[in-house]
C-alpha cells in the first residue's frame, strides 16, 4: 500500500469514528411511527414546559412568584420560610439551583418512567467507560484553559463570575464549597435535559438533527452570560450532543462541563485576589 493508499485509508477510519454516532442516530429516524412522534411531542412540549417554568419562576430576579404561588396555595408558612431564604444570595442560587434540578432533571425523568415507559439509560444517563470519558475530557479541557484565561481578562466575565461570591476579608469558606457542589449537580441536570431527554426525544423523528434543534434553547439560555460564552455555548452544545451519542452517557460531558465552570470560578477568584 502506498503513501495515498494509507493515507486515504486513515481518513476514512477517521470519518467513520467520527460520524458513526450520526449515522446510527439517523438510522433511527422514522417519521411515520407513532410511537416515536408521541416521545418528540412529549419532548418538545415537556421541554418547553419545563424551560418555563424554571424561566419564569427559578431565576434569581422572578422567585417572587414562587412565594407568591405558594401563598396562592394556602401554603403560607412554607412561602415565609422562602422568603427568608431568597433574601440571602447563596439562598438565592440555592433556590435556583432546585429549580434546575427540578426541571432538567426530576420532571424529565418522571416524563421518561410514566409516560413513556422508558429507561433513564435510554436517555444517555449512564456511566460511560473511563476510557471514553478520559478520551474527550481531556482534550476537550486542555482546549478550554487558553480560552478560559482569555476571558478572565474580560471585565464582563469577572462580574459575572463567581455567581456567589465569598467575603473577600473571610476567604473561601463553607458557603461557597457548598455553592459549587449545587452548582456541579445542575451541570449534571442540564446534561440530561438537553443532551439526554431532548435529544433522545426528537431522535426517532429527526435523526441526527435532534442536536443542532437542541442547541437553540441550548444557546438561548445563554443569552443573559457575556456574548463570547453565549456564542461559544453553540459549538458547545454540537460538541457535547455529539459526544453524548458517541459514548451513550451524558456524564463525559456533565464532568467536562464542571470542570470549566469551576476552573472559570476559580480562575475569577485568583484575578480578584483571593488567594494571594
Amino acid at each position: 500500500m502506498d503513501s495515498n493508499q494509507a493515507s486515504n485509508s486513515h481518513n476514512k477510519t477517521w470519518r467513520e469514528w467520527f460520524f458513526e454516532p450520526i449515522e446510527q442516530a439517523n438510522s433511527l429516524q422514522r417519521a411515520d411511527d407513532a410511537s416515536k412522534n408521541l416521545k418528540a411531542w412529549c419532548g418538545l412540549i415537556g421541554s418547553v414546559g419545563c424551560l418555563l417554568f424554571l424561566r419564569f419562576f427559578f431565576l434569581q430576579n422572578e422567585q417572587y412568584r414562587l412565594v407568591k404561588l405558594l401563598e396562592f396555595l394556602h401554603l403560607r408558612e412554607f412561602a415565609l420560610q422562602l422568603q427568608a431564604c431568597i433574601s440571602d444570595p447563596l439562598g438565592r442560587l440555592t433556590v435556583w439551583a432546585f429549580g434546575c434540578l427540578l426541571c432538567y432533571f426530576i420532571i424529565p425523568a418522571l416524563m421518561v418512567r410514566l409516560l413513556l415507559r422508558g429507561k433513564l439509560s435510554d436517555y444517555g444517563f449512564r456511566f460511560a467507560s473511563f476510557r471514553d470519558t478520559m478520551i474527550f475530557i481531556l482534550p476537550g479541557f486542555i482546549g478550554m484553559v487558553p480560552l478560559i484565561y482569555f476571558a478572565s481578562t474580560q471585565i464582563h466575565f469577572l462580574h459575572v463570575y463567581p455567581f456567589y461570591e465569598p467575603n473577600l476579608n473571610v476567604g473561601i469558606g463553607a458557603g461557597f464549597i457548598l455553592w459549587e457542589l449545587m452548582y456541579a449537580i445542575q451541570f449534571i441536570a442540564l446534561e440530561f435535559f438537553f443532551r439526554g431527554f431532548m435529544v433522545h426525544c426528537l431522535m426517532g423523528v429527526m435523526g441526527a438533527w435532534a442536536i443542532p434543534v437542541m442547541v437553540i434553547p441550548y444557546c438561548m439560555i445563554h443569552f443573559q452570560k457575556p456574548f463570547p460564552e453565549a456564542t461559544a455555548s453553540i459549538i458547545a452544545g454540537l460538541a457535547l450532543g455529539w459526544i453524548g451519542l458517541k459514548t451513550k452517557s451524558i456524564l463525559p460531558g456533565a464532568i467536562l462541563h464542571i470542570a470549566v465552570a469551576w476552573s472559570m470560578d476559580g480562575v475569577s477568584l485568583m484575578r480578584k485576589g483571593y488567594f494571594n
